[in-house]
């Protein structure tokens, strides 16, 4: 299994240390891993009705992919053109425009298997360029790509322009307490939903994870492969778990819909909880690169994006052919996405370095 591995550091002081980051082009195997973890539980997510269990895994799932986003951004020179034209092309441009091919591909399937009118799908189509909550059905979670998108150029712009880490880090913290002092964005209605355009809003909580994505990686990361953090880390997961079971604490949250409902102070929730969650992971994810049969998680963990987006359209149709076991139809959805790239070479295969 190839590997990435990254070595040097960054004084958290100066953003000028990113220049010298040495990095050799070997694969953190259990990157792919953690990937898969977190791929996985979005769609027990989607496949489970809402409960305990589903509360627990949307408290991390989705901030653990914005996080992993962070890992490879680096600075670039904001104010030649050329540089952006390059930013846009390597991590842009073939994720926009798989968006919108598999968008029109999965609300045409929609439109097909549920006989819909040429009304739904032109009303459906029309709800890609919009984005964010105006997305559902099969394209419910294409509202991650939207503010993935927004969130790597904002993140990308900010450690570009702003030299200290101290700054960088109080901008995005400042976004993610903004995020929290409201409920919902209802200036603007789009498809009876009061939302901003691609979720735009929903950029301030997004952001923050991937900067501390981009932190982590770019600093002393060996941490996270170490026994005691890992310890720490899986035993504040349990007792947070034990404590919301036993109704110590309340907290649920929703990205896309920007629900943040704390029995406590929502910032300090929306900060430790998903870290806390995501972290603990990642070292979980560490432990099980160790193991013999460590491949399989991280072949999965290399697909994660078309799983991201048709799982809720496999989810459907092994629903419609009459199979209700939970287990069965998350192992359809997340395999035949995989068989998929294995037997015909889709666009998918011309992925950005994240998707890959």
């Amino acid at each position: 299994m190839n590997r990435y591995r990254f070595s040097g550091s960054i004084n958290f002081r100066k953003g000028s240390g990113d220049r010298r980051i040495i990095m050799s082009k070997k694969r953190i195997e259990w990157i792919d891993i953690a990937k898969a973890y977190g791929i996985i539980a979005v769609v027990i997510g989607h496949a489970l009705a809402s409960g305990t269990t589903t509360h627990i895994i949307y408290w991390w799932h989705m901030p653990l992919f914005f996080i992993i986003g962070g890992f490879f951004l680096k600075p670039i020179d904001a104010a030649k053109l050329t540089e952006w034209k390059r930013f846009f092309n390597k991590r842009i441009h073939r994720d926009l425009l798989v968006y919108f091919i598999a968008g029109i591909g999965l609300i045409t399937l929609y439109s097909i298997l549920y006989n819909e009118d040429w009304q739904y799908l032109v009303n459906h189509l029309s709800r890609l360029m919009v984005g964010g909550r105006a997305l559902n059905l099969y394209t419910s979670t294409f509202w991650f790509i939207n503010v993935y998108l927004i969130s790597i150029v904002a993140i990308t712009l900010l450690i570009s322009t702003v030299k200290s880490r101290w700054l960088q880090f109080a901008i995005v913290s400042g976004g993610l307490f903004l995020s929290t002092c409201y409920d919902k964005f209802d200036w603007l209605t789009f498809y009876n939903f009061k939302m901003m355009p691609w979720n735009l809003d929903i950029v301030l909580i997004a952001a923050f994870f991937t900067y501390i994505g981009y932190l982590f990686l770019h600093t002393d990361y060996s941490w996270i492969e170490k026994p005691r953090p890992i310890t720490l880390l899986v035993t504040g997961m349990g007792i947070l778990i034990a404590g919301y079971i036993n109704g110590n604490f309340n907290f649920k949250f929703s990205m896309k819909s920007h629900m943040i409902d704390a029995s406590l102070p929502k910032i300090l929730l929306l900060a430790m909880i998903p870290l806390v969650f995501s972290f603990g992971v990642f070292g979980l994810s560490y432990l099980t690169s160790r193991l013999s049969g460590s491949f399989i998680l991280a072949t999965i963990g290399q697909h994660t994006m078309i799983i991201m987006y048709l799982h809720n359209a496999l989810l459907d149709i092994a629903s419609m052919a009459g199979i209700t076991n939970v287990a069965t139809q998350v192992i359809i959805a997340v395999i035949v996405p995989m068989l998929i790239t294995r037997i015909k070479q889709p666009v998918m295969q011309n992925r950005s370095l994240y998707l890959s």
